[in-house]
């Protein structure tokens, strides 16, 4: 798996819940005929006194039973506006999973090459991990087994940044150092084609903050004691252009060498 292909998966998933939320929505206003019903019933050999609900959407009519788990009220945008915030979430899991992905796969190489980076040359695994890829490496030699201490160093150097998030431009940048580029801000000025990335970084923050609140807090509104339950307002164009944003970055982040 290349890291543009996690991310391709990634984001793939996140636009699914973009479109389970824009085909789930209820647009049916009235009730049920009393002769579709009956038809309906019939049809399904179900009891005539059976109470059903249909939703109608855009996409799929959805007939609910007497005592289904879901209500018509799940079908209404409140509740499906949470499939916006699973979309949002999974498009910056995709950002994450790819820098992590290209600098898992490309950091061994990259420390080869001289002159290091500060970044490279700060890079340290904690004495730990030293001492469990040296008894990995001796047990391995005494079974007889032919081993690169490289793989080993490279899985342990993945367990450790999985530990640490890629979502903020300063950390990308950090990842991107960690593989030799020194120039990142300024490839990504010529790939996008202007000479300042504050907008593009405020973007990116404001992206990732949504995420955060999502994540960690339940997308609520923090509140005095005793306030009611809210939950943070979240647009269906806001994360369809964060989407998007994404998959532009992602493309240009692939250019980077």
């Amino acid at each position: 798996m290349t890291p543009i292909e996690a991310y391709n998966d990634t984001s793939a998933r996140a636009r699914n819940f973009l479109a389970y939320h824009d085909g789930l929505i209820n647009i049916r206003s009235r009730r049920i005929r009393k002769d579709w019903k009956a038809s309906f019933l019939k049809l399904m050999h179900w009891s005539a006194a059976s109470a059903i609900e249909r939703v109608d959407s855009k996409d799929a009519v959805i007939v609910l039973r007497d005592g289904a788990s879901l209500t018509p009220d799940h079908f209404t945008r409140p509740w499906l506006d949470d499939q916006l915030r699973a979309a949002l979430t999974f498009g910056v899991s995709a950002l994450d999973r790819y820098v992590h992905e290209r600098v898992v796969k490309g950091i061994i190489p990259a420390l080869k090459v001289t002159p290091l980076t500060r970044q490279q040359e700060e890079f340290s695994l904690p004495v730990s991990i030293a001492i469990q890829i040296s008894e990995e490496a001796v047990a391995a030699q005494r079974k007889g087994l032919k081993i690169r201490p490289a793989n080993i160093v490279r899985r342990k150097v993945q367990e450790l940044l999985h530990k640490r998030p890629f979502q903020s431009y300063r950390e990308i940048e950090y990842a991107f150092n960690l593989l030799g580029v020194k120039d990142l801000a300024k490839q990504l000025q010529t790939a996008y084609g202007v000479g300042d990335l504050r907008a593009f970084k405020t973007q990116l923050a404001g992206i990732a903050m949504r995420r955060n609140q999502i994540v960690h807090e339940g997308d609520l509104v923090r509140h005095e004691r005793g306030g009611q339950v809210k939950w943070h307002e979240i647009n269906r164009k806001y994360v369809a252009d964060s989407l998007d944003f994404l998959d532009t970055f992602v493309g240009y982040l692939e250019s980077v060498v």
